[in-house]
C-alpha cells in the first residue's frame, strides 16, 4: 500500500492539526464540517488559514483525511518546510535541537518509532543518516538532502 502523497501547503495542514492531541477521526470530523474554532484553540499555528489550505487540498485533490488516518509523505519538501515539520512533529528546534551546515540538518536526537515516521513522511527527497553506534534510546541523526 501506498502513502498519500501532499504538497507542502497541505502536508503543513495535516502536520498542524495533529499538534491538537484529538483523535484522528475528530480532527476530521471537525475539518469535513468546517468547525475550524475548535481546532485552533489546541493546534500550535492558531493563525494558519486552515479554510485556505482545506480549499487548496480540493483543488489539486489532495486527500488530507486518508493522510491523517494512516500517514503521507510529502511530494516535494524544501529546507524550511523541513525545519518546520520537525517542530510541528517533534518539537525540535533550529539552534536549540540542531544545527543547519547548508542543506543538511545534524545532531537530532530521535527515537526508533520517531526515525521511522521521519523515513516516511520526508524520504522521498531526503536522507535520514542514523548513528550505527547507537542501538537505542535517543538516537543521532543527520537529515540530508539525498541530491546535492
Amino acid at each position: 500500500m501506498s502513502l498519500v502523497r501532499l504538497s507542502i501547503p497541505v502536508g503543513m495542514l495535516v502536520e498542524n492539526v495533529l499538534t491538537s492531541g484529538e483523535a484522528s477521526e475528530v480532527i476530521i470530523d471537525c475539518l469535513h464540517r468546517r468547525d475550524l474554532a475548535s481546532l485552533r484553540a489546541t493546534i500550535k499555528e492558531p493563525m494558519m488559514d486552515l479554510e485556505e489550505r482545506l480549499k487548496t487540498a480540493e483543488e489539486v485533490g489532495e486527500d488530507w483525511a486518508e493522510a491523517i488516518r494512516s500517514g503521507y509523505e510529502f511530494k516535494f519538501l524544501h529546507i524550511n518546510a523541513l525545519k518546520r515539520v520537525l517542530d510541528f512533529r517533534f518539537d525540535l528546534k533550529l539552534d536549540r535541537d540542531y544545527v543547519q551546515e547548508d542543506l543538511t540538518l545534524r545532531h537530532l536526537k530521535l527515537n526508533r518509532e520517531q526515525i521511522q515516521l521521519l523515513h516516511s513522511l520526508v524520504g522521498r527527497q531526503w536522507s535520514v543518516i542514523e548513528d550505527d553506534r547507537q542501538k537505542e534510546g535517543l538516537i543521532p541523526v543527520d537529515i540530508k538532502l539525498k541530491y546535492q
